[in-house]
């Protein structure tokens, strides 16, 4: 029997693991074999069952993936909670396991190893962060059939659909690092005009970011100078004013100031109104002394091209040490 998509665990370790085991088991073998291939720095996977829960062993680890190949997972939601005793307990019982090749995977949101993995003189035993995790997963969501490999698995616009909403479920249990030094910097031909008339950033609704601090501008070949500060977040909504009146999740500031845009735009007669956007409240914050200029050029050759082309991330702490090239950013 297959695994639930959206688990039904309410614990959180279990509830993390069982949802990340259910896309894997819901997408082709190549594709979750490419994942966790990267995952474990290993290649030539071989995967056939997915179980949460392990039983009939004494050490039970969050869930394993069996075939020639035995991965056992022991996730942590909180950072610093890796527990060096849980680990020998696990890999002593892997021991009993006929696989191949074992790996016990300890998955975290730790920015570094934890000590009391490296603490283990076990080469079985491969510590992953979910910031890896979504590294992966945002390296498969840019291949496509033009440009791929002959030997990568191209996504189909389902797996690619439950590949996001991993990845949104890992945003919303905040197991991502760095919030506070994270800057998304989007394409904005159209949302930097409507910054300046709305203070609000508008997209498609249920758009799948990393969860950010800051959110930069990117228009006619530069980062613009000012850099607002993001305060909350509405996956989907209407915008209109009496759904915008009405909505349950708008705290009262949000609902005020989302009211005002939405005034706004059916007095502009604005194409927004009446759409329903994801939205991204703003304050401003951070002023750059002047633009970054886009220097990025081609590989092969002096062509310069987009410095964003959707969106894309960078370090606060560099913005604010005043770079003029996009180029530094990069380092």
């Amino acid at each position: 029997m297959t695994n639930p998509l959206f688990s039904t665990y309410t614990q959180g370790e279990n509830r993390v693991t069982s949802t990340l085991l259910a896309v894997l088991e819901h997408v082709n073998n190549r594709l979750g074999e490419d994942i966790l291939e990267a995952l474990v720095d290993e290649s030539d996977l071989s995967l056939v069952a997915f179980d949460n829960q392990v039983t009939g062993v004494e050490s039970i680890p969050d869930a394993a993936i069996r075939g020639s190949t035995a991965l056992w997972f022991e996730t942590k939601t909180s950072r610093n909670a890796v527990r060096r005793n849980q680990l020998e307990d696990h890999l002593k019982a892997l021991d009993q396991d006929p696989s191949d090749l074992q790996r016990l995977i300890v998955l975290t949101p730790d920015e570094r190893p934890p000590d009391e993995v490296q603490a283990v003189d076990d080469e079985r035993l491969v510590w992953a962060s979910f910031d890896t995790l979504v590294g992966t997963l945002e390296s498969v969501l840019e291949r496509d059939v033009g440009s791929a490999e002959a030997s990568m698995y191209v996504p189909t616009e389902r797996e690619a659909f439950l590949l996001r909403e991993l990845m949104r479920f890992i945003y919303d249990e905040e197991l991502v690092s760095g919030k506070e030094d994270r800057v998304m910097v989007v394409a904005a031909r159209r949302a930097w005009d409507e910054y300046g008339t709305y203070d609000h950033y508008f997209c498609q609704p249920n758009r799948s970011f990393k969860p950010v601090s800051h959110l930069a501008f990117y228009k006619d070949g530069e980062i613009k100078c000012e850099v607002p500060r993001v305060t909350g977040s509405i996956e989907s909504i209407t915008l209109d004013e009496e759904t915008v009146d009405d909505h349950p999740d708008l705290s009262q500031n949000q609902k005020q100031s989302l009211l005002e845009s939405v005034e706004k735009m059916r007095e502009n007669e604005s194409e927004r109104y009446g759409d329903t956007q994801k939205v991204l409240f703003l304050e401003p914050d951070l002023e750059l002394d002047q633009p970054v200029q886009n220097d990025k050029t081609a590989s092969d050759s002096n062509r310069t091209v987009a410095f964003v082309q959707g969106h894309r991330y960078v370090s606060l702490s560099m913005l604010r040490e005043g770079p003029q090239q996009t180029t530094e950013l990069e380092e």
